[in-house]
């Protein structure tokens, strides 16, 4: 099933996304996690891979598993270390599993690497990536968006035109980078339809489960709201509980707005996806 021939169902998209464990990890775990989803009839589940491909095996293997079990799988593509020739015959291996979308990035430079490096004979945007497999191949095909820029972004105009162009090279649908504030995504769309790029924009969710989630830099704005209720909890478990919470509101009012569908970072754990869900009945 193409993701593009879903947005004309009268509901908004149900989707979520997960990561490979390490070759050597518990990969029975994840497909548990899958098992768990279920019941939420995802619309489809989107796989990544780590930096320069790393983990491509399992990340093949993972979307046949998700297929054998009737789910439709976005499989995460990056340009990161690839020549032309390389990233063909990946798709082709992509294509003879089954695979019919995927999700066209640029990707983050290699570990150890402080910026992208344009591989011999690749490429070094996204766009070109969309071209190509739209040049070459019939998959559905989505792309990354930023409500709050891009974290190499010159500026909001220059992020905006290099979306622009991926929009124009073929892109079907747009996936966010989670965000706290619906605010940014209501804007981050009117901004994409004032420079006539009207395909689908999927708002990515991400629910905040631990106080360990600050730590990071992750590049979008937190609400201090939100970091006060979850650092301010007594226990772990309540931490998750307003984390949850925060999230199934945030879901609420996307759902105003008429966004065409919720993509939930799941992170491999069914059970806050599941709460989400639960909350959001007869939303």
């Amino acid at each position: 099933m193409k993701i593009r021939d879903l947005f004309s169902m009268a509901r908004p998209l149900r989707s979520f996304e997960v990561f490979p464990p390490k070759r050597d990890g518990d990969v029975e775990s994840l497909y548990r996690c899958f098992e768990e989803l279920r019941p939420l009839k995802p619309d489809f589940i989107s796989v990544t891979y780590g930096a320069g491909g790393t983990n491509a095996g399992l990340h093949y293997e993972i979307s046949a598993h998700l297929i054998k079990m009737g789910i439709t799988p976005l499989a995460h593509f990056t340009c990161v270390g690839h020549s032309k020739a390389q990233i063909r015959e990946q798709l082709d291996r992509l294509k003879g599993a089954g695979v019919e979308n995927i999700l066209a990035l640029r990707g983050d430079p290699p570990k150890g690497s402080l910026r992208f490096e344009k591989p011999e004979d690749g490429f070094g945007h996204a766009s070109e990536l969309v071209e190509f497999i739209r040049e070459h191949y019939d998959f559905c095909i989505g792309v990354a968006g930023y409500p709050e820029l891009h974290p190499e972004a010159e500026s909001a105009d220059s992020d905006l035109k290099y979306l622009k162009r991926k929009a124009e090279a073929g892109a079907d649908f747009i996936t966010t980078q989670f965000f706290f504030s619906n605010a940014d995504y209501a804007a981050f769309v009117t901004r994409l339809r004032t420079v006539r790029i009207h395909i689908p924009v999927i708002p990515g969710v991400m629910p905040v489960l631990t106080p360990k989630f600050f730590a990071r830099d992750w590049g979008v704005k937190i609400p201090p709201a939100l970091r006060e209720a979850v650092e301010s909890a007594s226990s772990p478990e309540e931490a998750e509980a307003r984390g949850i919470a925060f999230a199934a509101e945030q879901c609420k009012g996307l759902l105003r707005l008429g966004t065409p569908g919720l993509h939930l970072y799941a992170m491999n754990k069914a059970q806050a996806s599941l709460k989400i869900y639960e909350a959001l009945e007869g939303a």
